[in-house]
């Protein structure tokens, strides 16, 4: 199961959570479930809007790093 932070774009995997994913933190109010890898897939997709990401600690694979961020 995966569980997406609405708020921030982030998906985290519930199988392999990390203290420094912060996921208590996260309102209730903008979480959401989802079930399946595919989901995941086509939300992280560069042609999906509003663009998702993949946490960087417990989904490094799906996770991609803005570097434009670095200079604003």
């Amino acid at each position: 199961m995966y569980l997406v932070d609405e708020e921030n774009h982030i998906i985290h995997d519930m199988s392999f959570t990390k203290y420094e994913c912060q996921i208590k933190k996260i309102p209730e109010d903008k979480k959401r479930k989802i079930h399946t890898l595919d989901q995941v897939k086509r939300m992280v997709d560069t042609n999906h809007r509003p663009q998702y990401n993949g946490c960087q600690w417990c989904m490094p694979e799906y996770h991609i790093f803005d570097i434009t961020k670095i200079f604003s």
